[in-house]
């Protein structure tokens, strides 16, 4: 298994959508080949801010099958307009824990 953790920043004003189309994005990531399951976390020092932690069979069932199959598109287009910037992304394995 491997864990994204992607770093999400709203633009000023737009908290709540981004939240809002974080929750109605999240079953078109579930329909992805590799997804394993996802939680999303609002900062509550500065709700602007928004940490994915998504877990993949692979890295390549995100890089490769979702970030460029049909997907994508689909997923970015409820939340993607209302991101500051780009989004921090960053893999990870486990090393410990469930």
């Amino acid at each position: 298994m491997v864990v994204e953790l992607a770093i999400l920043k709203a633009k000023a004003g737009a908290a709540q959508q981004l939240a809002d189309g974080l929750r109605a994005a999240r079953p078109v990531l579930s329909r992805a080949a590799g997804y394993l399951g996802s939680v999303f976390y609002q900062g509550i020092e500065d709700p602007d801010t928004v940490v994915l932690h998504i877990e993949w069979e692979t890295l390549e069932a995100h890089t490769e099958g979702f970030r460029q199959g049909p997907l994508f598109p689909e997923w970015r287009s409820h939340f993607g307009h209302l991101l500051a910037g780009p989004p921090e992304v960053t893999h990870h394995l486990p090393i410990a824990g469930p």
